[in-house]
């Protein structure tokens, strides 16, 4: 079954899509960590077909129609969007170990990461997409203003290449979102946790581990951060939305979590005797994500922190 527009009384979408439809969704980034939770939350209910780059499509349990491309290939783009009524766009072309590497070529970073994006727009609006969310980040804001609520007001002031790119996507986000064709809008999730694979490639793997053979640690750092499994819920609920959300952006982070709050629980959880040093960091400005909320979106909070720490923790 393709998905159903339907028009809502109340929200007038000409691109709202009923819950109880099967999509067909095009994914970017799907064989990165966002991406694998992004296919436990979609494979159940849609059609999935997304890029990946090796000779090799990636083993999934999910079922998934795997076609080799990437960002700013016109072919592999034209058969990433074929028949489909949705596009997740979480890909990243990376230079580096870290997500914020933009390397010693910024012109090329920028082509393949921001021109390719909106190449990807663009070729989704031809396709007669639907529906498109890009997944941008809580980079965006790394400056902010005295006295201003880190809700999505907030002027974007990065302070890296990445969070430029993302912050410019957004830009454009807004401009197809605005232009009638096709809903687009923008998440913002900020430090993204979860469990990797490997396992030894997970946040915090390290120093719960350390906690659990009772060695003494230094927990200073911390982050606002939002489980993997939320990012994938906010971008199914933005996709499945009646609400007249084209054009906009919405944050996405569900709490301040410390490494001395990881490093109690973990302590908690086995039981050791471990030393652990602070101070415990604190959150300077609180991201404000009522505006996702009011959608319906509920964050995994203490309870799935607990069970991500838990599976660290576990032989």
């Amino acid at each position: 079954m393709v998905a159903r527009l339907v028009h809502s009384a109340g929200h007038p979408s000409p691109f709202s899509i009923s819950r109880d439809d099967k999509m067909r969704i095009a994914l970017t980034g799907a064989t990165g960590f966002l991406g694998r939770h992004l296919i436990d939350e979609l494979a159940p209910k849609h059609d999935l077909q997304a890029w990946h780059r090796g000779e090799k499509p990636p083993a999934a349990e999910a079922p998934v129609l795997w076609i080799m491309g990437q960002l700013g290939d016109a072919t592999s783009t034209e058969a990433l969007l074929r028949g489909v009524d949705a596009v997740i766009h979480s890909g990243l072309h990376r230079v580096g170990e870290s997500f914020l590497a933009s390397g010693d070529d910024p012109i090329d970073y920028w082509n393949r990461n921001a021109t390719g994006s909106l190449r990807l727009l663009e070729a989704a609006r031809k396709a007669n997409v639907k529906r498109f969310v890009f997944v941008s980040s809580g980079a965006v804001h790394d400056d902010v203003l005295p006295g201003h609520p880190l809700d999505e007001t907030h002027p974007a002031r990065p302070n890296t290449l990445y969070g430029a790119y993302k912050a410019s996507v957004e830009t454009l986000v807004h401009h197809y979102g605005n232009s009638g064709e096709m809903s687009c809008v923008s998440v913002r999730p900020t430090s993204i946790y979860g469990i990797a694979n490997p396992i030894e490639q997970s946040k915090w793997f390290d120093l719960a581990r350390a906690v659990a053979n009772g060695d003494s640690v230094s927990a200073t750092g911390g982050s606002k951060c939002v489980h993997a499994r939320d990012v994938a819920k906010a971008c199914n609920l933005l996709l499945t939305t009646d609400a007249k959300i084209s054009g906009e952006a919405f944050n996405c982070c569900d709490q301040m979590i410390s490494d001395y709050r990881v490093a109690t629980i973990a302590k908690e959880i086995s039981g050791s005797s471990a030393t652990i040093n602070g101070p415990e960091k604190t959150a300077k400005n609180a991201i404000v994500t009522d505006k996702l909320e009011g959608l319906g979106m509920k964050f995994g909070g203490e309870t799935l922190l607990r069970q991500t720490i838990k599976t660290l923790l576990a032989d």
